[in-house]
C-alpha cells in the first residue's frame, strides 16, 4: 500500500470556534451561567445530602467533594444496567449515523467491483461493558467490555462495509473517591481484514475520570504491548499518528443536552497530526433515544485510515453519551 504524505488540512472554521469555546466551558466554572434545569432531568441522582451542596464551587473543589456529579450518576446507571436480565451496560456512546459525511474518503484496495469509497455512507458503534466480580464495598470491580464501529458504503450501487473495527478489553475499575474513577486495562484492536488491510494493535491503558455535577473529564494514556505479533506487523508507525493518549471533555447544558470533545495525539506530534472529535446529544422526548451529532477532523477515524487525514460530520441516533 503506497505511503499516504501527510497534509496539514485546517479545521472547518466553525469547528475550531466550537472547539475552543467547549475548552472554556470545561475549564471554567460557569455553572451559574447555565440555564437551571430541574433537578428531575437527571438521572438516577444518588442521596439528597449530595443535592444540597452548593452550586457554585469551583471547578476543582466540585471533583473532590462528595456532592452528586455527572460521572456519579454514569456509575450508578451502569450499575442498574449490569443488574438486568443480560447484566449488560452502555459503555462509550452507542449511535447509529444513517447519514455521515466525508470530505475525503480513504480509498481501499478491496472494495467490490472495483468501486470508489464514496463520501457518503452509514456510521454506527455499539459499545457495552459486563461486569464480572465486585468487591471491597462495591468500589473495585473486573469488567470485561466490547466496542465495534462501523462504516457501512450503504449508498454505493453494490453496498458493502468498507471497515470495522473489533475492540474487545478486559480493565479494573476503582471508584477511589467519590466523583473520581479509575480504570486499568488490557485492550485490543483490529479490523480483521488480514493481507495488506489488516490494522491492529494491543495497549494497555489506564484511564482517569473526574466530575462535577455537569461536566466530566477523562485522561487515558496507553502503552503498546505485544507488537511483534500485531502492531509491528501491520502498522509499525500507528503511535506516531495515534498517540499515546486521549482526553475527552464532556458537558451538560440545559435541558440535558450533552456536548463532548475528544482530543488525540495534540501535544505529542506538536498539533501536526492530531484527532478532534466534537459530539452533540439532544433527548428525544419521551423516549430513551437522543438525536447525536457527530463531527471529525484529523487522523485515524478508524483503522483503515490511521495515516490519512479525513473532515467528517453526520448525523443520527443514540442510546446513550459520555454522560
Amino acid at each position: 500500500m503506497s505511503q499516504l504524505r501527510e497534509r496539514k488540512i485546517p479545521l472547518f472554521d466553525w469547528l475550531r470556534v466550537l472547539l475552543l469555546s467547549g475548552s472554556i466551558f470545561f475549564v471554567l466554572p460557569i455553572q451559574a451561567a447555565i440555564s437551571k434545569d430541574s433537578s428531575t432531568n437527571s438521572v438516577n441522582s444518588q442521596d439528597s445530602s449530595f443535592a444540597s451542596a452548593t452550586e457554585n464551587s469551583d471547578f476543582a473543589g466540585s471533583a473532590s467533594t462528595t456532592r452528586s456529579s455527572a460521572l456519579q450518576e454514569k456509575i450508578i446507571a451502569q450499575k442498574k444496567s449490569a443488574n438486568n436480565l443480560f447484566g449488560i451496560a452502555l459503555l462509550r456512546p452507542t449511535y447509529i449515523l444513517p447519514f455521515y459525511y466525508t470530505g475525503s474518503p480513504y480509498q481501499i484496495s478491496n472494495a467490490p467491483d472495483g468501486q470508489k469509497v464514496m463520501s457518503e455512507e452509514f456510521k454506527g458503534q455499539l459499545s457495552f461493558a459486563l461486569p464480572l466480580a465486585e468487591f471491597w464495598q462495591n468500589k473495585v470491580a473486573i469488567n470485561v467490555a466490547y466496542t465495534q464501529l462501523s462504516y457501512w458504503q450503504v449508498y454505493a450501487k453494490s453496498q458493502y462495509f468498507r471497515e470495522t473495527d473489533y475492540e474487545p478489553e478486559i480493565f479494573f475499575s476503582y471508584n477511589f473517591k467519590p466523583n473520581w474513577l479509575i480504570d486499568a486495562g488490557l485492550d485490543h484492536q483490529s479490523n480483521g481484514l488480514g493481507g495488506t488491510n489488516e490494522r491492529s494493535w494491543n495497549r494497555a491503558y489506564t484511564n482517569l475520570s473526574f466530575s462535577g455535577k455537569k461536566w466530566l473529564v477523562s485522561i487515558k494514556p496507553w502503552i503498546l504491548i505485544f507488537q511483534d505479533s500485531s502492531s509491528a506487523v501491520h502498522n509499525p508507525d500507528i503511535t506516531h499518528y495515534l498517540g499515546y493518549s486521549q482526553t475527552t471533555f464532556s458537558y451538560k447544558l440545559f435541558n440535558n443536552q450533552v456536548a463532548s470533545v475528544a482530543l488525540r495525539n495534540v501535544a505529542e506530534s506538536g498539533f501536526s497530526r492530531r484527532a478532534e472529535e466534537f459530539t452533540w446529544s439532544i433527548p428525544i422526548s419521551k423516549t430513551r433515544l437522543r438525536f447525536y451529532a457527530d463531527f471529525f477532523s484529523g487522523y485515524g477515524q478508524s483503522l483503515i485510515e490511521y495515516n490519512h487525514y479525513t473532515n467528517s460530520a453526520g448525523i443520527g441516533i443514540a442510546l446513550n453519551d459520555w454522560i
